[in-house]
Formats: structure tokens, C-alpha cells, sequence
């Protein structure tokens, strides 16, 4: 099974494609390709986040209180309603950032992020997520933007779409 409780120090910088190049080539040593890119292939990553339809939890997030969270489906490549994607929760206190995910279907993540009615618990789930999500969960939440981060092994674009 994979990791599906995170804890981190997110830092993300902007960089020049020289600066890029050099420090790969330093860290290179140390780094693996991930599953969706052992061929240096392009792929896909999309996020879709909810929010209030007031958009509560973005301009929260924009104020950079101490505290903030985020709610979203990730997937890879292009699924479709029985392809496997992970709904996350990602909470940040104090820059320490944990995340917790679960595998689930996209249909059945869309459906329980729209009504707050968890799938039925199967052993690749991380139960503590599907249980902790539905308190807060609820139809007042909808699919706010969709983040598309197209990826290969030496470049990566990303562009925000907003529903």
C-alpha cells in the first residue's frame, strides 16, 4: 500500500531552465522517476479542489493564516468514472503541512465529495480519511478549479482552470 498520510515543509520556487538544469544534475543522483514516468514519458497530474461557493477556502488560504486547508481528487493521466484517484485533505499549521489521502474510483470520489456519503470501506482505503472527511463534507461544497500539471522528466508546465 502506499503512503497516504503525509507529513512535509512545502517550499516551491520558480525557476529558470539553466537553474533547473544545474541542480537536477546535482540531486539526479538521489531522485527516482515515480511509476507514471519510468519511461520519461509525458503524463498528466490534475487536481480538481472543492470549495464553498463563496470560495471560502481559497481566499482563506490567500490571507496566509497560520491555519489553512484544502480539499481535493488527484489523478494521473486521463480517467475516466472507474480509473483510480485519490481524494486528499491537506492541512497546514505553522508551515507543517499533513496530508491524507484514499484511493478510490473518481465516481466514487466525486460522489462522495458531493453528497458527503463515503464508499464502502475496502482494504486499499485509508479508513481514517474517509471516516475524518464526511464530518465536513457536505453538498456546500462543489469543484472550484482544476490545477492540469502536464510532467516529463526535465520540464513541467501547469495552467488553472476555474469551474
Amino acid at each position: 500500500m502506499a503512503v497516504e498520510i503525509f507529513n512535509l515543509y512545502e517550499n516551491k520556487y520558480l525557476l529558470g531552465s539553466e537553474i533547473f538544469v544545474k541542480l537536477e544534475s546535482r540531486i539526479s543522483d538521489w531522485m527516482e522517476l515515480d511509476a507514471y514516468n519510468k519511461q520519461y514519458e509525458l503524463y498528466s497530474i490534475a487536481n480538481i479542489y472543492y470549495d464553498t461557493p463563496d470560495s471560502h477556502l481559497i481566499r482563506t488560504s490567500l490571507g496566509k493564516p497560520k491555519y489553512k486547508e484544502k480539499l481535493r481528487i488527484r489523478y494521473y493521466g486521463t480517467p475516466d468514472s472507474a480509473s483510480k484517484v485519490y481524494v486528499e485533505i491537506k492541512k497546514k499549521v505553522a508551515g507543517l503541512t499533513n496530508k491524507r489521502r484514499s484511493a478510490m474510483t473518481l465516481g466514487e470520489a466525486v460522489r462522495f465529495l458531493e453528497t458527503g456519503q463515503p464508499p464502502a470501506l475496502r482494504p486499499e482505503m485509508n479508513a481514517q480519511v474517509r471516516k475524518s472527511n464526511t464530518s465536513w463534507i457536505s453538498t456546500s461544497f462543489f469543484p472550484h478549479f482544476i490545477w492540469l500539471t502536464t510532467a516529463a522528466h526535465t520540464s513541467e508546465s501547469a495552467s488553472m482552470i476555474y469551474a
